[in-house]
């Protein structure tokens, strides 16, 4: 399946024995694969949730396997699934701070947690505001990494009439690990860097050493040059791809990845028109943070274009869809818009209009690829991805055991699961926390169509209720036309009264209507309807009435290139938090409040 498939069969309900015997060979084939492969690594032989595994397979010494199991794979399996636990990211620290020592040697890190040395790096960005992770990322063999290869080539297409795509990505490195061999001599440069900046430089094979080359360089197929991949400001970032994308009349495709990011790319644009106009008109870049380092590079490219200035200044940019007039050939927009990244989607279609495609790439994290989309005209479906890793699920109502974990052919429709992955990069059985439900089964192979739902440890708490990351999206969606259209919103516990409540800090497209005011009776009736600990609690007097604090236009955005500061993380993929309990996040927040609103009343005619 083509991860652009546009008319994918509908999913079936239920497997047919062939389907199941499909699943079965290809989890063995992968499983087989990874232990053939990641058995000579330093994890593999030394942690103690893998202990119970090494014996049953025979691992000697010199990480020699038991070849009469490894040719059995339903018993190889079997091994796998009765005596690989659980593990967490605490059980994988020690092994992958080494890469972080200093100095950081190659023989200590060489073949850690899968052979060879690792591309990069990635790390985590922190959304919750926890420390960021990290995990090694490896090359693999093409056949293990079709995920990969499908979502890269989708994302930067080849037109076949000469459009262009603008990519808003980075490529811009937390840092740089360097490990020595024993003669003290560099033996690899190793990039930190997020999920996609780290794909993005393994499947086009860009080494770190050779970045100031790359900078000078520009794609025919992309509006923008290299180089403001290389921009750390993430403001900056955004007004470089709009003058470049703005300039470029055949743009085609717009790849944001998330549709937080697409949002703040249409503001730039449109809070910036007449600057960039200007600059078209003159080929002139304005002073910039962040951008000196790449300045000759980007001015290489970037050229006077008064025609193209004179049909610009002729676009009313009032007008519904008015990105259309800008680029008449635009056709697609790829971000992620299902679960957390709906929100923004009515606002983004105000830019782009209806017709425009608003197109996902999947669900990404920074250990794996989890799924690609299934059928684009419903970006909430997901195709488990079973070709790369071992995807397994545990139900989310039963005990937190290894023992209740089940296969990819064992799943049912209408019921959730937290998402369990053994990757080829070196994690077994790793809880990745987020819950999925499963709505059907792809007829052509078997692999499970899921929704995605939430994080497993985000929901809110201030009594003895939880509420769940869908369900305060829920509440918000029920109350949002009321408020004024929520573009982006985040919940936390408000502890300013005497009672504590929930707060929902909320970002709106426009002006603050009169209808405002009713929202909070909306909220706390969506509360009560999605919640009955909620309502419990409630009434028992133990939670009081919610708090909707409006803040003003531009603070999520603001807050991406905020955290993009403080945590020297590259822009283009920074998540706010559904439920903040960051104290250092909720005072940002605070500091943009322009209106709140707590006192129940209702809408009147």
């Amino acid at each position: 399946m083509s991860t652009i498939d546009e008319f994918p069969p509908q999913p079936i309900s239920s497997l047919t024995a062939e389907l199941v015997g499909s699943l079965k060979e290809r989890t063995q084939e992968v499983l087989s694969y990874l232990v053939k492969t990641n058995s000579i690594s330093t994890y593999f032989n030394d942690a103690d949730s893998l202990s119970d595994f090494r014996t049953v397979l025979g691992l000697t010494t010199q990480g020699q396997l038991d070849s009469d199991l490894l040719s059995k794979p339903d018993e190889l399996l079997g091994a796998y699934h009765d005596n690989v636990s659980l593990t967490e990211y605490s059980d994988y620290q020690p092994f992958i701070s080494r890469f972080f020592e200093e100095p950081c040697k190659a023989s200590a890190v060489e073949n850690l947690m899968a052979p060879g040395m690792p591309f990069f790096i990635v790390h985590s960005t922190g959304t919750s505001g926890a420390i960021p992770k990290s995990y090694p990322k490896y090359r693999h063999p093409e056949h293990m990494s079709t995920s990969t290869s499908h979502v890269m080539k989708a994302s930067n297409p080849v037109s076949k009439n000469g459009g262009k795509n603008c990519i808003v990505y980075s490529l811009v490195s937390r840092q740089v690990v360097t490990a020595l061999n024993v003669d003290g001599e560099v033996d690899r440069c190793m990039p930190v860097c997020i999920m996609s900046t780290g794909t993005v430089r393994m499947f086009n094979d860009m080494v770190v050493d050779r970045d100031p080359f790359y900078q000078t360089l520009k794609l025919p197929n992309n509006s923008s040059p290299l180089a403001v991949s290389y921009i750390p400001d993430y403001r900056s970032m955004l007004f470089v791809h709009a003058l470049f994308a703005v300039q470029e009349r055949q743009l085609e495709l717009i790849n944001a990845m998330f549709t937080t990011v697409l949002r703040d790319f249409c503001h730039t644009i449109g809070n910036n028109w007449n600057t960039i106009l200007d600059c078209i008109e003159t080929g002139k870049i304005p002073d910039l943070e962040g951008i000196d380092h790449v300045r000759e590079s980007l001015e290489r490219y970037f050229k006077a274009d008064p025609k193209r200035t004179a049909e610009l200044r002729a676009i009313e940019t009032n007008a519904p869809g008015w990105f259309t007039k800008v680029w008449p050939g635009l056709h697609t927009a790829f971000a992620i818009s299902s679960g957390p990244f709906v929100m923004p989607v009515p606002e983004i279609r105000k830019y782009i209009g209806p017709d425009i495609s608003l197109n996902t790439l999947g669900i990404t994290c920074s250990e794996a690829f989890l799924a690609l989309p299934y059928d684009q005209r419903d970006p909430s479906l997901y195709k488990v991805v079973g070709s790369d890793e071992i995807i397994e699920f545990l139900p989310e109502d039963a005990p937190e055991e290894s023992r209740n974990v089940i296969q990819t052919w064992k799943v049912e429709v209408g019921k959730r699961y937290e998402v369990i992955l053994t990757t080829r990069d070196g994690l077994w059985r790793f809880r990745l926390n987020d819950i999925v439900e499963v709505v059907g089964f792809d007829p052509r192979d078997g692999q499970p169509i899921i929704h995605y739902v939430q994080r497993r440890d985000g929901g809110l708490r201030i009594a003895n209720e939880i509420t769940t990351e869908d369900q305060l999206r829920q509440v918000v969606l029920s109350a949002s036309e009321l408020l004024g259209n929520v573009s982006e919103f985040c919940a936390a516990a408000d502890y300013r009264k005497t009672l504590p409540r929930y707060a929902f800090f909320a970002e709106l497209q426009g002006d603050i209507p009169t209808s405002a005011s009713s929202a909070v009776a909306q909220i706390q009736a969506a509360l009560f309807e999605q919640n009955d600990n909620y309502r419990t609690e409630t009434l028992a007097g133990k939670i009081g009435t919610p708090v909707i604090r409006v803040v003003r236009q531009g603070t999520f955005g603001e807050y991406r290139e905020w955290k993009v500061r403080k945590d020297n993380i590259a822009a283009g993929q920074i998540k706010v938090p559904t439920v903040v309990f960051n104290h250092e996040v909720l005072e940002f927040l605070e500091e943009r409040v322009i209106e709140e609103f707590s006192v129940l009343t209702t809408a009147t005619s």
